[in-house]
This record gives C-alpha cells, structure tokens and sequence, in this order.
C-alpha cells in the first residue's frame, strides 16, 4: 500500500517554542484517519505541514509522493484542507463564491458540492455573511469535497455543527472517500467523532506522535476489569508493569490494564479475586491511559459542592 502521507525527524519552533520534536509519521492512501490530543498537542502544525503552508525547520514531508512545499501547486490540486477558523468572503453569495472556488481545482465536482449544500438547506443565493456558524462550516466541508482531493485534512472542521448536522456531515464525506479512495485525516479533540469513523488512530502528546495503530487493535491493548477480592486475594498482581491504574472502593476494585493482550482475567483469578468480569472501555478512556502512560498527570477537575 502507498503511503499517503510519510514524515521523517521532522522538527519545528515557534519564536523559539518547540512546537514538534522529531516527529515521525506516516499513514497509509485511502485510509480514515483519526488524529488526537489536548490542545496545543500540535495538531495543526502537523497538518500545515504536510499542506506546506509551514516549513519543517528539519526533516522531510512527502506527500501523494511529492515533496510537500508552499510551491508545489500540483500538489495542491490534489489536497485539501479545511479549517474551523479560516475565513469565508462575507460580501459574496454562496452560488458566488461556489464559482470562484470552481475554477481553482480541475477535478471540481459540482454534483458533490450540490449534495453537501442540499443536505445542509444552504440557499445558493444566500449571503455568506447570513450564514450562521455552522452553515459556514459546512460550506467550507462542501468547497473541499467538490475539489476531489485526493487527501482531505480537516483540523477541527465541525466545529459549530450541531451533533445531528455532524453526524449527517461526516457520513457523507466518509462515504466519498471510501467511493473515490481518498484518505480522510480528522483531528479534533471531540474523540467520539474519531471513534465513530476512524479505522486508526495518531495521538499526539507534547508535540511528538507517541503512537500511531488500528483503532480495534489499540482497544484490545488496554482493557479494564472490575474485580472482588477474595480471603486470599494478593496485591502482588498488582505491581505487574501493565497494571497502569486501581481503583478501590471497600472489596470491590476496577483494574486498568495497559499492555500487550494476555489473560488477564485468570491472572486476577488466581490472585484471589472471586468475581471478574471485563468492563467496555471507548477511546476517550483509551486516550487518558495512553497520556498517563507519557507522563500526563492533571486529575479531572470536579466541582465540590
């Protein structure tokens, strides 16, 4: 399979602030991508430069098999990315500014951008300044579409969506790519929408991609179990390096367990625990072991009332 998107050692600062470390990243053509982390994590940064709006202070990007630069148009006919804070010509109509974008791109598709804007009820003839923030968002997931990318990056594209607009959205574009092939990269930090589509997964973590996998084969390497301890229940289990965290409450305990698959349920069996039974964990709590495992220690705030 070729590789849609391959960064090597790749580094760089802001006014001196390590944005990226020596960042190694690649992912597969025609795959759906979810890209998480906390903000600042480097999200963006990343995708500007596999855009080639930045440029790596060291290390290569190559992308569709081109050196990605801010001078490679070819390049940019092929890809697309869209933005939550980029913005849209507020004096034009949308039919306007439809036009315009058209004649950019060589593999426009009309029919593509009718179908995103009819599902949305966005009027051709409207101002784009009497949009509101959602409608803006989904003209600008239209404009992308209809160019026919061949790599769509969107960088907190929903935001402003309402969750049935976003879930019909999404939809749509995750059926145009699997229809043309296109590799479809999401980062957002609202890991539910990466869950319901991604087939892998990148966290980013303090500017370094900490780990990059399929998101069934990731779920299957942390799994968490609630357990009672017996009369003869041992702690020693516990010290295992995969035990990643324990929570008690009197007898009862939920242990996380975050390593390669094994049985765990009859290890803690023999332990002493008298019931154990799995507990369905989703990305999000995937997510905070995977941090906690690099060092990332902030408890949940809560409210003390």
């Amino acid at each position: 399979m070729s590789q849609a998107i391959e960064i090597r050692h790749v580094t760089k600062r802001f006014n001196g602030r390590l944005a990226l470390h020596d960042v190694d990243w690649s992912l597969e053509a025609g795959q759906i991508h979810g890209l998480i982390g906390a903000n600042g994590a480097g999200k963006t940064t990343l995708l500007q430069l596999a855009l080639g709006v930045l440029a790596p202070d060291q290390g290569t990007i190559t992308v569709l098999g081109e050196l990605s630069g801010p001078h490679n148009a070819t390049l940019r006919q092929r890809m697309q990315y869209v933005a939550s804070d980029q913005t849209l010509p507020r004096n034009f109509r949308v039919s306007e500014w439809l036009h315009y974008v058209s004649l950019l791109y060589q593999r426009w598709d009309a029919r593509v951008a009718k179908r995103l804007l009819d599902a949305m009820e966005i009027g051709r003839n409207t101002p784009i300044r009497a949009l509101s923030t959602g409608a803006q968002a989904s003209l600008r997931l239209a404009l992308a579409a209809a160019a026919r990318p061949e790599l769509l990056l969107l960088d907190e594209a929903t935001n402003g969506l309402d969750v049935v607009v976003k879930r019909q959205v999404m939809r749509l574009l995750v059926d145009m790519a699997a229809a043309e092939g296109t590799t479809l990269v999401v980062a957002t930090h609202a890991i539910e929408d990466v869950e319901r589509m991604a087939e892998t997964i990148s966290i980013l973590y303090r500017g370094s991609v900490v780990l990059t996998e399929n998101l069934d084969a990731l779920k299957g390497h942390v799994r968490r179990f609630q357990i009672v301890a017996g009369p003869q229940w041992s702690q020693e289990v516990l010290h295992h390096p995969q035990v990643a965290d324990v929570r008690w409450q009197g007898h009862v305990g939920v242990v996380t367990i975050d390593g390669p698959p094994e049985s765990w349920s009859e290890r803690l069996r023999q332990a002493g625990a008298t019931l154990v039974e799995p507990i369905d964990m989703d990305l999000a709590d995937v997510f905070g072991i995977v941090l906690k495992r690099e060092g990332y220690t902030r408890e949940n705030l809560a409210w003390d009332a």
